[in-house]
């Protein structure tokens, strides 16, 4: 297993144009060409290949599909683990499924669990299992979008007796429009607190296929809550940032909350 202290990250910010998967893919490889440090992983905004519109059962597709295999191009280029979702058709259900892909070939994925209203409702099936991925040495929790909603469902854990936690990067791919910005902000900023853990959200701008406007507010916060890095809102663009291990661990340490969490709340709450 290779261990690495540091986890080159490139997250991507892009105008998704609906119905026309292979000029948004030509956008995010211009994007990528600014890629200044090898990364370990990249990550797209959800639905990364058409966005939501009115016409996205015409838009889904398996995962052997041009989407996955334009992910799959990705990561085999830059030798890396890649992170997006995309509409997948599978047992005639239609999922918002989100891609873990190392090296050119999937390793996992996770089925959105909390659909929001209306038109994802509509169209989608629900996930039923949350997942946590390894990769050089850290775990990540993957959640889509409407999921930071729910800080159970976020939840991490410290096994005390062998003092390690369940995940240490949070990772949130959305399309959360601007309208609900300081939710947004707020959310993320509060998942990153409560778990002692970074928190990546890859999120989208411009306007999608029902009219939502997004900005974006694609960045890296802390496990303090400090914003490290940070694309500028409706700009398209990447930032390249390295999340310390060393830092992480030292923080948990230095500011114990873990061995306070309530890790048996559900046996007394929920009788």
């Amino acid at each position: 297993m290779i261990k690495k202290e540091k986890m080159n990250c490139c997250l991507v910010q892009a105008d998704i144009i609906s119905e026309d998967k292979y000029l948004n893919f030509i956008t995010y490889e211009r994007l990528l060409q600014k890629i200044t440090t090898m990364p370990d992983i990249i990550i797209f905004p959800e639905m990364f290949s058409c966005g939501f519109l009115e016409k996205i059962n015409d838009m889904s597709e398996t995962d052997t599909g041009e989407s996955v295999s334009f992910l799959k191009s990705v990561s085999s280029h830059y030798q890396c683990a890649v992170h997006a979702s995309c509409p997948i058709k599978e047992d005639n259900k239609l999922y918002n499924r989100l891609f873990w892909i190392e090296k050119g070939e999937i390793k996992a994925y996770y089925d959105k669990r909390h659909l929001f209203f209306g038109c994802e409702k509509t169209y989608f099936s629900s996930g039923n299992q949350r997942i946590i991925l390894s990769y050089n040495n850290w775990n990540f929790l993957p959640i889509t979008c409407y999921d930071v909603r729910f800080p159970r469902w976020c939840r991490n854990q410290y096994f005390a007796e062998e003092k390690r936690f369940a995940y240490d990067v949070l990772i949130v791919t959305a399309n959360f429009p601007a309208s609900r910005a300081f939710a947004f902000q707020t959310l993320l900023t509060a998942r990153a607190i409560e778990n002692q853990t970074y928190v990546v959200a890859v999120n989208r701008i411009g306007k999608d296929g029902f009219n939502n406007y997004h900005k974006g507010q694609t960045q890296i916060i802390d496990p303090m809550g400090n914003i490290i890095a940070k694309i500028p809102d409706n700009q398209q663009g990447i930032v390249e940032y390295a999340l310390d291990k060393n830092y992480l661990n030292n923080l948990r340490l230095a500011f114990p909350i873990c061995e306070d969490w309530d890790n048996t709340i559900d046996d007394y709450l929920y009788k």
